[in-house]
């Protein structure tokens, strides 16, 4: 889980980084984009921890009814 969050806040950097870099009206609606990314990232994030522990708890309790 850490390497997929450590790639998605580099993706993030760099799209921020690529934003810093346009022409000021560019530059704007690129860090928007940017930002819009970031803020999906981490819904997805979100979603997929939220969705892993679900998931470990469903597990364990099935082999807790198993013993």
């Amino acid at each position: 889980m850490y390497q997929l969050t450590q790639l998605a806040d580099d993706r993030h950097h760099e799209w921020l980084a690529h934003a810093q870099a346009q022409r000021p009206a560019q530059r704007a609606l690129a860090l928007a984009r940017a930002t819009r990314r970031g803020e999906r990232a981490g819904r997805r994030l979100h979603r997929a921890a939220r969705q892993a522990r679900r998931l470990r708890g469903q597990l364990q309790a099935q082999t807790a009814r198993d013993r």
